[in-house]
């Protein structure tokens, strides 16, 4: 048996409830890595600075959700389904990714007559747009490639991987002087081309098909494409949701408004690792499954997300007026509010993470999109009403307002897709507390 086999044949026999422990595992160390991460751009950008890195990522990224097609999308159905072969799927992403560069560094120069001066001035490194875009391409197909082949253990490398260099590479400069916001930059794509690299390595021979790569699949690509832009659309609606309030802020407020709220922001969504962990594990295992083994996992994993999520929220509100000012620096102590106010938002998004997993599986990410497209339009209502007299704080909540109206309306789609009841899906049972309590005898040792 080949190496490549031997791996995936010792993925598979982990199991679905392996595989969660494992991705669970390896989300809890990258939101441990991105907390160094966070800490370090704090401490070495300040409020202004940190909030000229946030808004040039967030552009960053929006670009390559606009430039990638969905195709990291359509990989994870297609290859769950096992309806095209690994190495088309991997040609279409590379072809993507370099094509994406070259409209990134178009982007960039097409812009600078306009912006260049402003952009020089607050320290942002415009030219840096025509690889970072690309390597957000890289980066997202490969975990998406990982996810839809179950290879899960392969995935967590890379997630590891990348915050794990990065804070090498920032604790390293920070050691040797001081940082600027092109640093940051650079230390990030640092971090993210080694991480790609490593993706690439462990995909092996037989999914980098020379043959396949230098091939222009017109039809493929159309095929993956169509599908990937259903849900891509709703991806990007959602990284808005997440994020747009980050340009209102930046334009109502100041930068380093940008910078207290990405704090507050990056902390309140921590607690989203349980559920990204259940999330990436059960995609491809509900679109692998029938209608009804999806419609009874869907309902039990989302209450008991909620539940953990819930927890979680708790202890970061406790902890967070002592731990954000002693960590972060006194600078960033108005970060506590915000915070705060965005942990029941947090929470409930938790819960729309597994239901949009199980509309997904039904083939109607066109579905998740409209949501999406909705809980958008309330962002953006709330935040142009609360950002100007409330600041931070008002776009704090308009946040938890848009994230609540997105689990509702996922609720809603769930109830009509699968009949199943909403309370089932949102209230803990007693079956779930006798699991708990059945996996704190074994944990713990006897007395």
């Amino acid at each position: 048996m080949s190496h490549d086999n031997q791996s995936k044949g010792q993925e598979l026999r982990l199991g679905f409830l392996g595989h969660v422990n494992a991705v669970f595992l390896s989300y809890v160390g990258s939101a441990a890595l991105a907390f160094g991460v966070s800490v370090l751009l704090a401490r070495a950008l300040g409020p202004h600075d940190r909030g000229v890195y946030g808004i040039f990522m967030l552009s960053a990224s929006i670009t390559q959700a606009l430039l990638s097609l969905g195709l990291s999308i359509s990989a994870i159905y297609y290859l769950s389904k096992n309806q095209h072969s690994l190495a088309r799927v991997v040609a279409n992403g590379i072809q993507m990714t370099v094509l994406s560069g070259f409209v990134a560094a178009l982007l960039a120069l097409a812009a600078w007559p306009f912006i260049g001066d402003r952009l020089i001035e607050e320290g942002a490194p415009y030219w840096a747009f025509a690889f970072v875009v690309p390597l957000f391409v890289s980066y997202n197909m490969l975990i998406a490639i990982f996810q839809g082949t179950s290879r899960f253990l392969a995935m967590n490398a890379l997630i590891i991987v990348q915050p794990f260099v990065q804070v090498l590479l920032l604790g390293t400069g920070m050691l040797l002087g001081d940082i600027d916001t092109a640093a940051a930059v650079l230390f990030w794509t640092g971090a993210a081309l080694i991480s790609s690299a490593l993706g690439l390595a462990l995909l092996g021979s037989a999914a980098l098909v020379p043959s396949e790569m230098l091939r222009f699949d017109l039809g493929s690509l159309r095929e993956h494409a169509s599908f990937g832009l259903r849900g891509q659309a709703g991806n990007l609606m959602q990284l808005l949701n997440y994020r747009l309030d980050q340009y209102l802020v930046l334009v109502l407020v100041n930068a380093a408004g940008v910078g207290i709220y990405a704090v507050g922001v990056q902390l309140s969504q921590s607690i989203w690792f349980f559920a990204n962990a259940i999330a990436t594990v059960l995609i491809p295992r509900l679109t692998a499954s029938d209608s009804d083994d999806a419609a009874r996992m869907a309902p039990m994993l989302c209450r008991n997300t909620l539940f953990v999520s819930a927890l979680a929220a708790l202890a970061i509100g406790v902890l967070s007026p002592l731990f954000v000012p002693v960590v972060f620096g006194d600078d960033f102590s108005d970060s506590v509010r915000p915070l705060l106010w965005l942990l029941p938002g947090t929470v409930a998004l938790s819960g729309s993470k597994i239901l949009t997993g199980y509309i997904f599986s039904q083939g109607r990410p066109g579905l998740n999109s409209l949501i999406t497209i909705g809980s958008l339009v309330v962002t953006i209502v709330a935040d142009l009403a609360l950002i100007p007299p409330f600041g931070v704080s008002g776009a704090a909540v308009a946040s938890t307002l848009a994230y609540g109206a997105h689990f509702g309306l996922t609720l809603l789609a769930y109830r009509r897709l699968s009949g199943g009841s909403i309370l089932y899906a949102l209230l803990i049972r007693g079956e779930d507390v006798r699991r708990y309590v059945d996996l704190a005898r074994q944990r713990l040792p006897a007395a």
